[in-house]
């Protein structure tokens, strides 16, 4: 048996731009600009058969009665699939002010002020495993691949402007508001989760993947993988963003700048 590890792969980036609001006192924006990170590493392990290694099969398939793709089907273990999600945890800072939270939000509007902001890092962890047999005569390769998919959006931090946290009523408004974009977070998790399992069970099922030789095998189920988590983290990227503007509806912006008396902006030295 033969095994190698390849370089890691790293994809392009996944940027997600910062949003904000065009509410007069913007009690609450937000941001999810930190990309994902997409880290692939591969190994794949080929069985070479040969007559020292496994007479009888060998003879059998010289002989025309097992065929290399038969060998395959029978030898090969099967597909395993593995999503993982990390729990959603987040830091709470009540250190910066309302400027330092406009500035970190992209906001440049100065009728814009962010009184709360939830940032997130969405990372992603890939690794794929194939085992595999070799036809030592012609070189073809066939494999099945053993898939593991992390995902995670941490480290998270929820901001409440030190200009509130002495008091209670407004702090707690402002709070409450951030801890929606963390359940939408939350819940985007689970279901991106569940997503990638999908299309991954549809994708490569129990099948068998059937190359060249072994550098082909190895260039293409990487490749492959990475082309077909990108599309979903892409979706998952543009999603969340859609959920977090829902959030940050007029509505809510209304809410949270009229409680507890109105937020007031001070001018700052």
């Amino acid at each position: 048996m033969q095994e190698g590890v390849p370089p890691r792969l790293r994809q392009k980036p996944l940027r997600c731009p910062p949003r904000g609001s065009n509410s007069r006192l913007g009690a609450a924006l937000r941001r999810e600009g930190v990309p994902p990170r997409l880290r692939l590493l591969l190994a794949l392990a080929v069985i070479a058969l040969c007559a020292g290694c496994d007479t009888a099969t060998s003879v059998a398939a010289r002989a025309g009665l097992v065929s290399f793709e038969e060998r395959c089907e029978q030898k090969l273990p099967k597909t395993t699939i593995d999503i993982v999600a990390a729990p959603i945890e987040y830091a709470t800072d009540r250190d910066r002010s309302y400027t330092e939270l406009t500035q970190m939000s992209g906001e440049t509007s100065s009728a814009v002020h962010a009184f709360g902001l939830t940032t997130a890092e969405i990372s992603h962890h890939a690794s794929l495993e194939t085992a595999g047999i070799e036809d030592t005569r012609s070189g073809r390769t066939c494999v099945r691949p053993a898939i593991r998919v992390e995902l995670a959006m941490t480290p998270m931090t929820v901001y409440v402007s030190r200009e509130v946290t002495d008091d209670p009523c407004r702090a707690a408004t402002i709070l409450e508001h951030e801890l929606k974009h963390v359940a939408v977070y939350r819940e985007r998790l689970a279901e991106v989760g569940d997503e990638v399992r999908a299309a991954l069970v549809r994708t490569y099922d129990n099948r068998v993947f059937y190359f060249s030789n072994r550098a082909e095998g190895q260039r293409q189920m990487e490749w492959a993988l990475s082309q077909q988590l990108g599309t979903l983290l892409d979706d998952n990227a543009r999603q969340i963003k859609q959920r977090q503007r829902q959030v940050d509806s007029p509505e809510e912006y209304a809410r949270v700048a009229a409680a507890c008396g109105g937020i007031r902006v001070d001018p700052q030295t």
